[in-house]
């Protein structure tokens, strides 16, 4: 079974009852999920499959307050999740954002690297200026993870294109988690997964002890084998790629995210 560290979706789509859903993507593999979506419908989704859904609402870092932040943990939010800023995620003007998750223990969730166009649509917040990925970087979560040392950070996607510099980062800071979802990381070469994660055959447990199964997929439309498959193949090949042990595997596909999470 795994854990799905990265989902999106709606429950007021959702053709029959939770339990049946729960039921059908359990029986593809998929144990619990985090679902990334605005706060009300992500608080909605926790409430009606809380065994199941794993909330990590998606808020606006330039917009929302502290307050706000506090309000989610209140009905029961695991993390935040951050996209697209005005700033560099490392820009002190966030600390207070930052500071609040940490103190709640939750994990502070960061879209790293490329962002797609149109992501509108899905509910990102629109901005006053145009998308700037360099923001966005694996370096500025760097940045901030310097200044709160105790701060359980996620970084979605990897970095992409920045895989390196992911990399990097991930090793180099204890509470720095990554995965490797959506976007091309799942159609890059295996050669390249290799070189990172096992360079010259040496396998890099730190840094594999803190990658988490994720998938970044819609959710409660699709919720069969035909929408979690090319990620289950995906991982399994690169853990197959660097001889990783089972309990690696395990720890990849659903220990790490019990975890940082701290769930049940």
């Amino acid at each position: 079974m795994r854990i799905d560290a990265h989902t999106h979706g709606d429950i007021e789509k959702l053709k029959g009852s939770p339990a049946d859903y729960v039921a059908q993507c359990r029986k593809q593999g998929i144990e619990r999920a985090v679902l990334i979506a605005d706060p009300e419908p992500c608080r909605k989704a926790y409430e009606a499959m809380p065994d199941f859904i794993i909330p990590v609402p998606w808020v606006d870092i330039d917009a929302v307050s502290v307050k706000e932040i506090g309000e989610c943990f209140d009905w029961g939010a695991k993390g935040i999740k951050f996209i697209d800023p005005q700033f560099s995620y490392g820009d002190p003007r966030y600390d207070p954002i930052y500071r609040t998750i940490a103190e709640h223990g939750k994990v502070c969730m960061f879209h790293t690297g490329y962002l797609a166009r149109g992501l509108d649509e899905f509910g990102v917040p629109k901005k006053p200026r145009p998308t700037d990925i360099s923001l966005m970087r694996p370096a500025a979560v760097d940045c901030m993870a310097r200044r709160f040392p105790k701060l359980k950070i996620l970084m979605a996607h990897f970095g992409n294109p920045w895989w390196e510099e992911a990399w990097k980062i991930t090793w180099s800071n204890p509470m720095v988690h990554a995965e490797l979802s959506g976007g091309t990381a799942y159609q890059r070469s295996l050669l390249m997964w290799r070189e990172i994660f096992a360079p010259n055959g040496n396998l890099d447990t730190q840094t594999l002890n803190k990658v988490l199964f994720a998938s970044d997929i819609v959710i409660f439309e699709h919720p069969g084998e035909e929408g979690f498959q090319p990620y289950f193949e995906f991982y399994d090949k690169l853990l197959d790629a660097v001889k990783a042990p089972e309990e690696l595997r395990e720890r990849v596909n659903r220990g790490t995210a019990m975890e940082l999470f701290e769930l049940d």
